[in-house]
């Protein structure tokens, strides 16, 4: 396997599996509009609860979504 090749499956695929994953909770959205998500402040993460619309912009600066069991990282 070539580099190119290593590269895109190293950094390429799982971007792309993130984008779609962040596109899935987006189209969900929760209860009046509104999300519960990660949200990274002073290099840690508290739940804050957001319009579904202000989803997008706090997914490009590293907030993430719950995890199974409904906790931060």
């Amino acid at each position: 396997m070539n580099v190119a090749r290593k590269l895109v499956m190293v950094l390429v695929v799982p971007a792309v599996m993130l984008a779609l994953f962040a596109v899935n909770i987006v189209a969900a959205g929760g209860p009046n509009g509104k999300t519960t998500i990660c949200h990274l402040a002073s290099s840690r993460y508290h739940q804050i609860t957001i319009s579904n619309s202000a989803l997008p912009a706090h997914f490009r600066h590293g907030d993430v979504a719950l995890d199974a069991y409904g906790d931060c990282p």
